[in-house]
């Protein structure tokens, strides 16, 4: 809500590419949260099983295979970010045309970072330790109100092409060293 704010408080033109942008992220996102869906079943059966070399074997496959997949998409969202916002913009409004292609070119040079933020973040959950993982969205959240309140007044629109990449850069760090964590404090259980 506050990042809505900050962006409303730009204008129509960067409220209207904001929304179409949004939309092709949420879109692109739905592979992630799949992936970290299985690696979460994936590592709490094998925590079950005390395999535990099951699991960061599942994590490393499972977060190379989003990578993959992560910069695959950011390539294709930087090339073609403005054909994407023409499935939601008229190609009469070249502004927020402009203004949304800006949002989803610089989304897509970090979209690979999701995959290491949501398997991590799911897979600590399914070894147990959900209160952790819960915090990292906390993290996410503060790391946009931040850049929002901070970096929309200084830079503008801009700020808000950053807000989401630099939450998902914070949490994802926060996900590492909490799944590194959790994943050798189950092992000397």
């Amino acid at each position: 809500m506050v990042m809505q704010g900050a962006n409303n408080s730009l204008g129509a033109t960067y409220m209207s590419a904001f929304a179409a942008a949004a939309k092709i992220k949420q879109l692109a996102i739905c592979p992630f949260d799949a992936l970290a869906t299985a690696a979460s079943t994936f590592a709490s059966q094998n925590y079950g099983a005390k395999k535990y070399d099951r699991i960061k074997k599942g994590v490393i496959q499972t977060v190379v295979v989003g990578i993959i997949y992560g910069v695959i998409v950011g390539i294709l969202l930087i090339l073609f970010g403005r054909i994407f916002s023409m499935l939601f913009i008229s190609s009469k409004y070249s502004a927020v045309l402009d203004a949304s292609a800006k949002y989803i070119t610089y989304m897509g040079y970090f979209y690979w970072v999701l995959s290491i933020l949501n398997v991590c973040r799911q897979t600590t959950q399914g070894i147990g330790y959900s209160g952790l993982a819960i915090f990292s969205g906390v993290i996410e959240m503060i790391a946009r109100c931040f850049v929002s309140l901070v970096f929309v007044p200084i830079a503008g629109y801009t700020a808000i092409c950053c807000a989401d990449q630099t939450a998902w850069i914070v949490a994802a760090l926060y996900c590492v060293f909490t799944f590194s964590y959790c994943f050798k404090k189950i092992q000397e259980e």
